[in-house]
C-alpha cells in the first residue's frame, strides 16, 4: 500500500512541479490568446519534447564542462 501510495505522490509532485515551473517562468499560455507558431523554446515543460530538447543540453554542457576539467588537470598534472 505504501508503494502504490509513494507512486501517487510522485506523479502529482511531478506534474505540480513542472507546472510551478511554468508558472514561475511564465510559459503557461492561453491557446486561444497565442499566435498559431510559438517558438519551441517558448512552449512549456509539460510538452515531453521541450523537456528532452533541454536535458539533451544539460547534458552536451555537463559533458563540455567535464572535458575542459580534465583538460586543465592534465595541463597541470601532467
Amino acid at each position: 500500500m505504501r508503494v502504490f501510495l509513494g507512486m501517487i505522490f510522485g506523479a502529482i509532485l511531478t506534474i505540480v512541479g513542472a507546472y510551478s515551473y511554468d508558472v514561475v517562468t511564465g510559459k503557461v499560455v492561453n491557446p486561444a490568446d497565442t499566435p498559431s507558431s510559438v517558438a519551441i523554446d517558448e512552449r512549456p515543460m509539460v510538452n515531453w519534447d521541450v523537456v528532452g530538447r533541454r536535458w539533451q543540453s544539460l547534458e552536451t554542457n555537463l559533458r563540455e564542462m567535464a572535458t575542459r576539467v580534465h583538460e586543465q588537470w592534465t595541463k597541470r598534472s601532467g
